[in-house]
């Protein structure tokens, strides 16, 4: 039993549960699992799940090698269901993102999460018309001024320091989100708002769930909710939550 040769339990997992562990890794590391064997070299191909993350990218020439990666794998994954952008580099193009977008608009994309670094100035016009999404996550972007919304499938709404032109802007695009469940917002405004206006805002029918920073969302849009926490400054100690039966 001492000089038996170690058994490889993992590689004779099913390609389901191998692809469910690799989605949990920056894509580029999944990828490089496949020098292991021949085993592991078909499953990236499966994968449904995607993250980009350029943390390790420095200067622009290893960006555009980034960029060339995430296009590569875009165009040859067709059943993209999960997508997580880290976008923290100073020196990202609007229009790169705004390619990959229209990409994923073409595979049966239900999970979009996007992070960046305010530098990334994402295009409303495009990235709020998804028939497909369900759960649309957002963190330390602008949004330019020109917002067109058609979110059917929405149910999770994360906002998370996200730029604005102004309030009507961000009542447009919840508007557009009509069975939305979960809705999460650190919302700041380009123009100044005194924080009382409630143009723009219909009632969220729907929605079950709601983490708010006061004034993001006025009250008689979210009044059917079930549960809301409202945040009145940005540090947990200040919370207050109210759940109604």
């Amino acid at each position: 039993m001492e000089n038996s040769a170690p058994m490889d339990r993992i590689s004779n997992l099913p390609d389901e549960l191998l692809c469910h562990i690799l989605s949990f890794l920056p894509t580029k590391f999944a990828f490089k699992t496949s020098v292991l064997s021949k085993r592991w070299t078909p499953l990236c191909k499966l994968l449904t799940s995607l993250i980009f993350d350029d943390k390790s990218v420095y200067g622009e020439h290893a960006l555009l090698h980034f960029c060339r990666l995430v296009n590569k794998v875009m165009l040859s994954h067709k059943l993209i269901k999960k997508l997580h952008l880290k976008c923290g580099s100073v020196h990202w193009n609007s229009l790169k993102f705004h390619h990959w977008i229209e990409n994923a608009k073409q595979r049966p994309l239900e999970n979009l999460h996007v992070s960046s670094n305010l530098q990334l100035i994402i295009s409303g016009q495009s990235i709020f018309i998804f028939p497909t999404l369900v759960v649309l996550k957002l963190s330390m972007i602008k949004v330019d001024d020109n917002i067109s919304v058609d979110l059917p499938s929405l149910k999770t709404l994360y906002l998370d320091h996200v730029h604005f032109k102004n309030k009507e802007n961000f009542g447009k695009l919840l508007s557009g989100c009509p069975v939305l469940e979960d809705l999460c917002t650190r919302i700041h405004y380009a123009e100044e708002d005194n924080g009382v206006s409630t143009g723009g805002f219909e009632t969220l029918s729907k929605l079950i769930k709601a983490n708010i920073r006061a004034f993001d969302v006025p009250f008689k849009a979210i009044h059917k909710v079930q549960f809301l926490t409202v945040v009145v400054m940005d540090v947990e100690l200040h919370r207050t939550a109210v759940k109604y039966c």
